[in-house]
């Protein structure tokens, strides 16, 4: 069986979000959206699509590994962008934030990564341990 064409799954996914009407946001109910991050080398405005989850009052990106492209622009950029919803500063949440929002997230997600470093209903503790290994950005209030 021939590999999959991920780039062009990716961009079709892409063309197909954002042709839709945004969800709105809903306390601890993701919502797709595509972001716009600055490639690390080209600064080029990359495209990736990711939930976003209002916990809190807060919207967040959680990721089962930090080893995604879009989490290492992230990381070096320091700053993405949402269509009609401007620029967002991420936080880097670590530690035992980090583990809350992801443990409240995973229920949420819709589905289980594979890359996810311990079982979806492992005990915050274990989370917390995992937390160097997996993301949780805060997207903070649009820059402009």
């Amino acid at each position: 069986m021939p590999e999959p064409d991920l780039r062009s799954w990716n961009a079709e996914m892409i063309a197909k979000f954002r042709a839709a009407p945004p969800e709105p946001y809903a306390e601890y109910r993701p919502v797709v959206r595509v972001i716009e991050v600055p490639g690390r080398r080209s600064r080029e405005p990359r495209p990736f699509a990711v939930n976003i989850t209002l916990i809190g009052g807060a919207r967040y990106v959680c990721t089962s590994t930090r080893k995604r492209d879009w989490v290492r622009n992230l990381l070096v950029a320091g700053s993405c962008a949402i269509r009609g919803e401007g620029r967002y500063t991420p936080v880097l949440v670590e530690g035992a934030a980090a583990a809350q929002v992801f443990a409240a997230y995973l229920p949420l997600a819709g589905y289980v990564d594979e890359a996810l470093p311990f079982a979806p209903e492992a005990p915050l503790a274990e989370i917390e341990r995992h937390s160097g290994e997996f993301a949780v950005f805060r997207l903070d209030w649009p820059q402009d």
